[in-house]
């Protein structure tokens, strides 16, 4: 699989429009796989959202601590991921939900600005998701 790239241009953190179709395409494959609710899309996003937050407000004082005290929290998030993919958890199945949310994590951890390109991805991922009817 490509490594997933959110820049068009990286100087100018200009996005890549591609990355919103892909976010589509990648919600729609999600949905039909039909092994992740709502509500388990939304709690992965919502701790996501709260690290983004906490980032956002401590780089105010130090951007590079801040980004070295987020990077093991989305390692955290990623072990959460695997453990719920165990034979009886909550995810079990759900492949694609899981690549996808480690592949964007994996992306998020290479710099500041990745980090934020990844949460408008998979923002975007969710709210298309529920567009798909999930």
């Amino acid at each position: 699989m490509a490594e997933l790239v959110f820049f068009q241009d990286r100087t100018k953190e200009l996005l890549d429009p591609r990355v919103f179709a892909r976010a589509e395409q990648l919600a729609k494959e999600i949905a039909q796989e039909g092994k992740v609710k709502s509500n388990q899309f939304r709690n992965y996003f919502a701790e996501l959202r709260a690290l983004e937050n906490r980032f956002l407000k401590e780089r105010r004082q130090d951007p590079d601590k801040a980004f070295r005290r987020l990077v093991p929290e989305l390692e955290l998030l990623k072990a959460k991921l695997a453990y719920n993919t165990r034979n009886n958890g909550p995810l079990k199945g759900a492949t694609t939900f899981v690549n996808f949310l480690n592949e964007a994590i994996d992306a998020g951890k290479r710099s500041p600005e990745d980090f934020l390109a990844m949460m408008k991805y998979v923002e975007a991922v969710l709210a298309y998701f529920y567009a798909h009817g999930r």
